[in-house]
């Protein structure tokens, strides 16, 4: 399990996913949990050989 599988596991249940968006570090992936918050998680971001 990597770091980010963890932190989605520690979001609030009821918690969905809304988009993905770019960002200068890579794309990350918003979502929403009940109370209206948002938590981004970035993406596993491809190995470069």
């Amino acid at each position: 399990m990597n770091r980010a599988q963890k932190y989605f596991n520690l979001l609030p249940k009821g918690t969905h996913f809304e988009k993905i968006i770019d960002t200068e570090f890579g794309k990350e992936k918003i979502y929403v949990s009940p109370d209206g918050k948002k938590h981004s998680i970035p993406s596993i971001r491809d190995s470069i050989l």
